[in-house]
C-alpha cells in the first residue's frame, strides 16, 4: 500500500503538482514516516530546542548518515564520525579525504556509499546447551535477517548517535559520541540478557583502519603500516610509518575492561576471501592474537570479550577510538592520559555532559517560535548542525573551497562567533596581493594548493566579515593583520601583511580592475558554476553572475567602510556599484532576462540565442537582491523568466540542460541532464532566489519557495535521503530520477536560507543597533524570536493582527514605546548593553 501511495505521488511531481494534490494529508503524513520520525523537546516557553531524528527501519532508501564531531574552536584537532544505523560510515581527522581514520573507500568526495570495509562490527557468538553455535550481528544489517529482530531504532541527535536492537533475547544499546575536545568517540555498549535463564556468549567488535598516507601515490601503505598491543591499557594501536606522508595519523581502539583475545591482521581475523558469512574468528569462537605484521588485507582493530550474563541481567563496556601521537611512546603516555580522563569515575558522563552543553548554548543564542513547526525546527536545530559540521568537516574534504569555508563561517556567525573568529583569518591568508585568491587550499603542510583561478573565489569575503562585525561587534576583527599568499614562493608570506578590512578591499578593486569585455568581470577558470569551464578558455571570457556579485559585494563592503568613517573606500564601492549596474542592465540583458556570461568570441551563455542553457537561475535569482533589476524596474520581468524554471521542488538551476553539442561552454555537458550544475534543482541557486524576495519584501513568495527546499516538500521514497539533512541539490526534471536527492551532509544553501529566515523574522543585527524589520508569511497571527545580540537575550513576541507580511507599526522595549520609521525600528546597542535581558512587543503593519 506504502508502495502504491509513493508512486502516485512520484506520477504527481512529474506532473508539475504539489504531493498535496496527489494523496491525502494523513497519508502522506505516513510517507514521511515511512523511514524516520523526529521526537522534538521545547523549553518552558515553548521554543524548540532539542530534536532526534529517530531511524526506525533499517533498510532505508539509501544510508542516513550522521554525522558527529569535534566541537572545539581550533584549526585542528577536529575528529569526525559518520554512522547511520547499522555501524556503516567511518572515523577522520581534520579532513574526510586526506584524513580517515578508519577505512573510507567510499569513492564520492561526499560521504553517501559505505563500501564492504567502512563498517564496525559487532558480532555476537552464544553455543547453546545442545552444542549449537547461534551468531548474529549485534545491530542489524541491511540485506541479512532484517526480520530476525524484535527491535531497531537509531536515534541521531546533536552530536550522538544511539542504536537499540533486540534479537534471540540480547538487547544491545549503544551510544556513540564525539567529545568537545579530544580526537576520538566514545562507544558505550549496554548488553541486557531479556531470558529467565544465564547465558554465556562471547562478543566480538571490529574495525578496519584507514591510514592511508595523503597525498596518495603509489607506496602501499601495507609495507609501512605496524600494529602495536598496549595490554596494560588494553589498547590496540595501528601506526603509519611513512615519513612523507602530509598528515600523519595514528589509530587507537582501547577498552576499559581487558578484551580475551585480539587481532590487527585482517585475514587472520577474517580467514580471508570475500564470502564468508562471519570471520573466521567468529566462526571459530577465538581471535588468533596477530601484530598485523604486513596484513594483505590490512590493518583491523579486532577485540574479544567472553562473556557470562545471568538471567535478566546486563553488562556494559566502553571504548576509546581516536587518534593518537604518531611515536609509540608518546602514544603509550597519550592514551594513559585518555584511559585516566574517560575510564575514571563520571569521566564519560563528564565529557558528555560539556558536549550536551555546548550544543544547548549554540540553540539558545538563536531560536524562533512560528505556526509552522517545520521552520522551527530547521531553524532552531538542524539547520546549525548541518551548517557547523559542513564548515568543520566537508568541507576539508582534501583541500579546503575558499569560497565554500566563507559560506559556511557566514552561516554560523549569529550563534557560534567563536568559531569564525578562529577560521576567518586563516582563510584570507590564501589570497593573493593583487585581491585575487586560490580555488581551494590545503589545510595539510605541504600538501599542494588548488591555484586554478576562480575569479568568485574572494568576492564572498565581504559579506562574511561584514556579518560577523555586525553579530560581533567586534571592529578588532577588522584590523587584525595576516599575509598574502605568493605563488612564486608557493607558501604564504608575512612581510606584505594587511589588515582583514584590506584584504577585502583589494579583493573587490582586483576584481573591478579584473575586467573584460563589455565591461564585464574576467571569469578566468570559473566562476560559482565551476562546470561552466569554457567560457574562461584564454582569459577573455566574462561573466555577468561574478559582475553580479562584485555589485552585491561592494555594497556590503560600502556598509563598512561608511561605518568606520572611510571616505575614500565608501567612494570606491560607490563607484563600483554605479558603473557595474548600469554596465550590466546596459550590455547583459535579453529581453526578458539576465544572461550568464559571454564567451571570447563574444556569444552568450544562458541567452535565449542559445540552443541549450537558454536561461540560468542565479544571475537572475542575484539581480533581485543586489539592487541591479530594481535600477532597471525589471524585477517583475525577471520573476516571470525565473518562474518558467520552478518545480514542485524548486526552481531548476538551468534550462533547457546542456548536452554534448554545448561541450564549448566547459564541462557541465558532461554532466548528465538533470544532475547537479547541469539543470537540477540546485539548493543553493533555490536559496539565492528566497533571499532575493525577502529583500524585495515578498513574505509569502518567499515562504512558499522556502518550504520548497526542506524535506516536507517531498517524502523519503522520491528524495531518499534523511529527513534532518538537505542535499545540495535534487535531480533535475530531464532526469529519469527526478526529484531523488544524490548526496546529504553538506550545502552551501544552510547560509543562505538562514540567512533568508534571519530577514524573515526580523531581528537583524546592525553595526551599532539591532534592526526590527520582519518579513513573514501574511497567515503568521504571531511568532516569536530570541535572539542573543551583544551579550543581551532578546525575546522579541511579534502580532499581526490585520495579515500583513511586512512593515512595522508599532514597537515597545519593556514597555516603553520606540521610535517606528519608515515601517522599521532601530534599538541602539546602548540600549541593549546595559540588560541581560530585553523584551520587545511588535504590531506588524
Amino acid at each position: 500500500m506504502l508502495d502504491l501511495m509513493a508512486a502516485r505521488c512520484q506520477k504527481a511531481l512529474r506532473e508539475g503538482k504539489p504531493l498535496s494534490e496527489a494523496i491525502p494529508a494523513e497519508e502522506l503524513e505516513l510517507l514521511r514516516c515511512r523511514y524516520s520520525h523526529f521526537q522534538d523537546q521545547k523549553d518552558r516557553q515553548g521554543f524548540l530546542t532539542e530534536s532526534t531524528h529517530v531511524v526506525t527501519k533499517v533498510a532505508t532508501p539509501k544510508p542516513y548518515i550522521h554525522l558527529i564531531s569535534s566541537n572545539h574552536s581550533r584549526e585542528y584537532g577536529i575528529y569526525g564520525s559518520f554512522w547511520d544505523g547499522s555501524g556503516a560510515g567511518f572515523s577522520c581527522l581534520d579532513s574526510v579525504v586526506a584524513g580517515p581514520i578508519t577505512s573510507h573507500k567510499d569513492p564520492s568526495y561526499v560521504p553517501t556509499a559505505p563500501r564492504a570495509t567502512d563498517y564496525r562490527h559487532f558480532f555476537l557468538r552464544e553455543k547453546t546447551d545442545r552444542g549449537k553455535v547461534k551468531i548474529w550481528h549485534l545491530i542489524p544489517q541491511r540485506g541479512r535477517e532484517e526480520e530476525a529482530y524484535d527491535v531497531f531504532r537509531c536515534e541521531q541527535g546533536l552530536g550522538t548517535v544511539r542504536i537499540f536492537s533486540e534479537r534471540n533475547g540480547i538487547s544491545g544499546e549503544l551510544a556513540i559520541f564525539v567529545p568537545v575536545d579530544d580526537p576520538l568517540e566514545v562507544w558505550r555498549l549496554r548488553l541486557i540478557n531479556k531470558r529467565r535463564a544465564g547465558r554465556s556468549m562471547s562478543l566480538f567488535l571490529w574495525i578496519n583502519w584507514g591510514l592511508e598516507s595523503y597525498p596518495s601515490y603509489y607506496f602501499d601503505p601495507r609495507v609501512v603500516g605496524q600494529g602495536i598491543l598496549y595490554d596494560d591499557l588494553h589498547a590496540l594501536l595501528a601506526l603509519n610509518n611513512d615519513k612523507n606522508n602530509k598528515h600523519p595519523r595514528t589509530g587507537f581502539f582501547m577498552s576499559r575492561e581487558p578484551f580475551d583475545s585480539f587481532d590487527m591482521s585482517s585475514e587472520e581475523f577474517t580467514g580471508g576471501g570475500h564470502f564468508r558469512l562471519f570471520p573466521r574468528a567468529v566462526e571459530e569462537g577465538s581471535c588468533r592474537s596477530s601484530m598485523g605484521v604486513q596484513p594483505y588485507q590490512g590493518l583491523v582493530a579486532a577485540m574479544q570479550f567472553d562473556l557470562v550474563l545471568k538471567p535478566e541481567s546486563e553488562v556494559s563496556l566502553d571504548f576509546l577510538l581516536g587518534a593518537t601521537a604518531p611515536l609509540p611512546d608518546k602514544a603509550r603516555e597519550h592514551l594513559a592520559l585518555l584511559r585516566e580522563k574517560y575510564f575514571r569515575s563520571q569521566g564519560i558522563n563528564n565529557e558528555l555532559s560539556l558536549l550536551v552543553s555546548s550544543w544547548k548554548t549554540m540553540i539558545s543564542r538563536q531560536m524562533t517560535r512560528t505556526p509552522d513547526s517545520e521552520i522551527d525546527r530547521f531553524y532552531n536545530i538542524w539547520s546549525k548542525y548541518q551548517a557547523k559540521n559542513s564548515a568543520r568537516l566537508m568541507l576539508p574534504l582534501d583541500k579546503v573551497g575558499y569560497r565554500d569555508v566563507l559560506q559556511y563561517l557566514m552561516s554560523i556567525n549569529s550563534y557560534n562567533p567563536e568559531f569564525v573568529a578562529a577560521h576567518l583569518p586563516t582563510v584570507l591568508r590564501y589570497q593573493f596581493p593583487d585581491g585575487r585568491a586560490m580555488r581551494q587550499f590545503a589545510k595539510l603542510e605541504g600538501a599542494p594548493h588548488d591555484l586554478r583561478m576562480y575569479m568568485d573565489s574572494s568576492s564572498w569575503i565581504a559579506d562574511t566579515l561584514a556579518e560577523y562585525v555586525k553579530e560581533t561587534g567586534d571592529a578588532a576583527m577588522l584590523d587584525r593583520e595576516e599575509g598574502f599568499y605568493d605563488p612564486g614562493t608557493g607558501r604564504v608570506e608575512t612581510r606584505l601583511k594587511a589588515t582583514l578590512y584590506e584584504h577585502t578591499r583589494r579583493a573587490l578593486q582586483g576584481l573591478f580592475e579584473c575586467r573584460g569585455a563589455r565591461g564585464l568581470c574576467r571569469i578566468g577558470h570559473g566562476d560559482w558554476n565551476d562546470a561552466l569551464d569554457g567560457v574562461g578558455k584564454g582569459g577573455e571570457g566574462v561573466s555577468v553572475w561574478l559582475s553580479m556579485a562584485l555589485v552585491y559585494a561592494a555594497r556590503k563592503f560600502y556598509e563598512i567602510a561608511t561605518w568606520r568613517g572611510d571616505e575614500e573606500s565608501a567612494r570606491l564601492m560607490e563607484k563600483i556599484v554605479g558603473e557595474m549596474t548600469d554596465t550590466i542592465n546596459r550590455v547583459a540583458w535579453d529581453g526578458g532576462h539576465y544572461v550568464y556570461a559571454f564567451m571570447p568570441d563574444g556569444s552568450p551563455v544562458g541567452s535565449k540565442l542559445c540552443a541549450e542553457g537558454k536561461i540560468h537561475l542565479n544571475v537572475n535569482a542575484w539581480s533581485l537582491f543586489n539592487g541591479v533589476a530594481q535600477k532597471a524596474g525589471r524585477v517583475e520581468q525577471v520573476l516571470e523568466a525565473v518562474s518558467s524554471l520552478d518545480t514542485p521542488l524548486g526552481h531548476m538551476l538551468i534550462y533547457p540542460a546542456y548536452t554534448q553539442k554545448s561541450r564549448f561552454v566547459g564541462r557541465i555537458a558532461d554532466i548528465m541532464p538533470g544532475q547537479f550544475e547541469n539543470g537540477s534543482i540546485y539548493t543553493h541557486g533555490q536559496s539565492f532566489l528566497i533571499y532575493g524576495l525577502t529583500v524585495l519584501g515578498r513574505g509569502d513568495e518567499a515562504y512558499r519557495e522556502l518550504k520548497k527546499c526542506l524535506p516536507g516538500s517531498t517524502i523519503p521514497d522520491i528524495a531518499t535521503g534523511p529527513l534532518h539533512q538537505l542535499s545540495n541539490y535534487a535531480v533535475g526534471i530531464d532526469h529519469e530520477h527526478f526529484g531523488r536527492n544524490l548526496y546529504s551532509n553538506f550545502s552551501g544553501s544552510i547560509s543562505w536560507l538562514r540567512k533568508s529566515l534571519d530577514r524573515m523574522l526580523g531581528l537583524v543585527a546592525g553595526f551599532d543597533e539591532l534592526i526590527i524589520d520582519p518579513i513573514i508569511p501574511s497567515q503568521w497571527e504571531k511568532y516569536e524570536v530570541v535572539k542573543v545580540f551583544r551579550g543581551c537575550r532578546v525575546h522579541a513576541l511579534f502580532h499581526n493582527p490585520e495579515g500583513r507580511n511586512c512593515g512595522v507599526a508599532r514597537v515597545s522595549l519593556d514597555g516603553e514605546p520606540l521610535a517606528v520609521k519608515q515601517k522599521k525600528a532601530l534599538i541602539p546597542v546602548e540600549r541593549l548593553r546595559c540588560r541581560e535581558k530585553a523584551s520587545l512587543e511588535i504590531v506588524i503593519g
